[in-house]
């Protein structure tokens, strides 16, 4: 198991079991960097949901982390949330890239207010402040079906998407849904694939 799996695992945990929700909930909407991000963003939450961010100083290795959470304060729980570190490296533009961990919960109760949550937060906030390194087994519960789906939409709203070549070591540009689908393709065909990485930028990337 990888260590992004064990993460994952870890993350998926935390937030699944009902107690150790409500205590995050606690954690985030009583976090002193606690702001609402809903409206800045042009993000109509539904009655009773909050969309949020918790920032945090930057730690002794030059990086920072914040996170973002869909809370549902009827209930005192954590409906969506993602955990982003950013860094330097990767860098093929000018920005600081956006590494994210992503948990939704299953229950129904959640349905109508995580419709389109992740292209909202992930498109309409993220990508709009840094570049996204989207990595395939970073979300619970997604994988490839995920990786693939926000991808897809990234090519679709015009931003700059580049793949991870493993063989080259190097980002490459992925301009089509078809290029997209052939990555796709290639990846489920192999039997022990590398996770699918991917850059998505709202400006090219550098030398391009």
């Amino acid at each position: 198991m990888t260590l992004s799996a064990v993460l994952s695992d870890v993350l998926s945990e935390r937030l699944t079991r009902t107690a150790d929700n409500a205590a995050l909930y606690a954690a985030l909407t009583g976090a002193d960097g606690v702001r609402d991000i809903g409206e800045q963003m042009g993000y109509s939450a539904e009655t009773g949901y909050r969309l949020i961010r918790v920032d945090h100083d930057s730690n002794s290795i030059g990086t920072d982390e914040f996170e973002i959470a869909l809370v549902d304060d009827a209930q005192s729980s954590v409906a969506y949330y993602i955990k982003v570190l950013l860094a330097l490296s990767p860098k093929p533009t000018n920005r600081h890239t956006a590494c994210n961990q992503v948990w939704r919960s299953a229950s129904n109760r959640h349905s109508l207010a995580l419709r389109d949550i992740s292209q909202n937060v992930l498109f309409g906030y993220i990508a709009q402040l840094y570049d996204i390194l989207l990595v395939e087994g970073e979300v619970y519960g997604g994988g490839k079906f995920y990786w693939h789906r926000q991808v897809s939409r990234a090519i679709d709203g015009g931003f700059y998407v580049s793949i991870y070549d493993q063989a080259t070591q190097a980002f490459r540009a992925v301009l089509t849904q078809r290029a997209l689908s052939d990555i796709h393709d290639q990846a489920w065909s192999t039997a022990e694939p590398e996770p699918l990485i991917a850059l998505i930028s709202t400006v090219p990337p550098t030398g391009h």
